[in-house]
């Protein structure tokens, strides 16, 4: 029997729902790195297929390794080209400039038509992440500016420079404004990179607007709405309203100490509340200063858990979020999952009392032998013919394993009384508390709606949001949206 119409729009509906929301799991923020060969195909043509292979190979061999030293990834070479990502803005620049040294150095007494030359660009942005490929606009963007580059220049968009403008070794100049990018509508101010040492750079540009991070990044900036909202709101906010600080997707860009002043100035500021044990909210430390340490010592004071490290953990205030930094705590710093997480090699997770670390691909693990009663081992098939299998290794206070649970279903859950694997003995489990669900060969944890929460350890920094709650040693904090002293007046 044909469904009818209505009934096949609510399931395309439904099946768009979960295909946004298995992109949104797959974005995260990036920096990347094009770095093109100036004049290959004049060379090409003045010396043949071949000498043109080798010229273009032979500087990829010399540019690749730059990548990995400085903890970069090749997504690929196209051509003359590389593409190229990195977790960190610092180390792109940073590759990009001994990129340029290196080949400085090798065009040193050769040749004018011998000489290598290459134009490095730079963005950091929000990326779609498949594989070792990056796709979306953060790769658009780092590609017009990459056309904008002159031969020996490393140019960089506002976002990057803002990732790198407080490095006092790497000088910035400002490249130019307004840049008009092709396909692009709006217009961007682009930087270059002073890498010749010894080279003159003049005072540091001014910080990019949050228009100009918006752009090269590909988010949505919600202060500069919220502050049109403010300049609209005719009435005062409701006592005890809170204002809602939009929400960005995981790994969103922190922006610099100014932004705490911009939220500031639209009537929000960041504070620290502790948990109690019944749940309510106990001290709240504002956010005031552009960073803000909790540990047995600083500004955030948790001396009554010896759990928590002298210097635990960071707060940085970042326009719409905070970031929480492990400051190399043995007991970790867990964030309390509102979204489901896509699970990484290594990752560690509480529920309750529970401690787990995901184990990708856990085919390796010793499988326990069955024993007859005559003592005498039994033959089994060797779990290595099984393929790769995910597993679950449960850790002690002192991370000390002390089981393993394997990942074999498409769907594990976990409980006190309730699910696959059950722990009865942990009374802050709820009765079904958390799963796991497999999709082709990724594993992505949910919480299902447990009193006390499911929390990922952070792997060193990660931005939480208004009504994010962190765990440090034994220690609840709640981060929160408030109004500023500046909105009250």
């Amino acid at each position: 029997m044909e469904q009818a119409p209505s009934n096949r729009l609510e399931e395309l509906i439904r099946e768009r729902a979960r295909l946004d929301m298995e992109l949104e799991r797959c974005k995260e923020i990036v920096t990347v790195l094009f770095v093109d060969i100036v004049g290959s195909t004049r060379f090409y043509d003045e010396h043949g297929d071949v000498a043109g292979l080798v010229m273009v190979q032979k500087t990829l061999d010399l540019l690749i390794p730059i990548v990995e030293v400085h903890e970069g990834a090749v997504i690929k070479t196209i051509g003359d080209a590389v593409l190229a990502r990195y977790c960190d803005a610092e180390n792109a620049v940073r590759s990009a400039i001994e990129m340029q040294r290196r080949l400085e150095e090798r065009n040193r007494g050769r040749a004018p038509d011998d000489q290598i030359h290459v134009r490095v660009a730079i963005n950091l942005g929000l990326a779609l992440l498949k594989g070792n490929d990056v796709f979306g606009d953060v790769v658009n963007v780092t590609a017009r500016i990459e056309g904008a580059t002159n031969a020996d220049e490393i140019a960089i968009s506002p976002s990057a420079y803002e990732k790198i403008q407080h490095l006092p070794d790497i000088p910035i100049q400002k490249k130019a404004s307004g840049v008009e990018l092709k396909g692009k509508s709006g217009k961007l101010d682009l930087y270059t990179v002073v890498w010749r040492p010894g080279e003159a750079a003049g005072p540091a540009p001014p910080p990019p607007s949050m228009e100009q991070l918006s752009m090269a990044t590909g988010l949505y900036m919600g202060l500069v709405d919220m502050a049109r909202q403010g300049r609209d709101r005719s009435t005062s906010p409701p006592p005890g309203h809170l204002p809602q600080v939009p929400s960005y997707p995981a790994g969103t860009i922190a922006f610099g100490s100014k932004d705490v002043e911009a939220a500031s100035a639209v009537g929000v500021r960041f504070v620290v509340a502790r948990v109690r044990a019944d749940g309510s909210l106990g001290q709240r430390i504002p956010l005031d200063h552009p960073e803000v340490i909790a540990g047995q010592k600083g500004q955030i004071v948790l001396a009554d858990d010896p759990q928590v490290a002298p210097q635990h953990a960071r707060f940085t205030p970042d326009g719409g979020g905070v970031y929480v930094e492990d400051l190399g705590s043995a007991a970790g710093v867990y964030l309390w999952i509102r979204e489901p997480h896509r699970l990484k090699h290594g990752d560690i997770f509480q529920i309750g009392h529970e401690r787990l670390r995901f184990v990708a691909g856990a085919a390796n693990f010793p499988a326990a032998r069955s024993v007859a009663s005559d003592r005498t081992f039994v033959l089994a098939a060797s779990p290595g013919n099984l393929g790769p299998v995910a597993a679950l290794v449960r850790m002690d206070s002192n991370g000390k394993e002390v089981g393993r649970y394997e990942l074999g279903k498409a769907e594990i859950s976990f409980g006190r009384s309730k699910g696959t694997y059950t722990f009865p003995n942990d009374p802050y489990l709820s009765t079904i508390h958390a799963r796991i669900q497999k999709d082709n060969d990724q594993y992505v944890l949910e919480d299902l709606g447990s009193t006390n929460g499911t929390f990922i350890r952070i792997r060193k920094r990660a931005l939480a949001h208004d009504g994010d709650t962190v765990m440090l040693g034994q220690q609840l904090l709640r981060l929160l949206a408030e109004p500023s002293s500046k909105s009250l007046g």
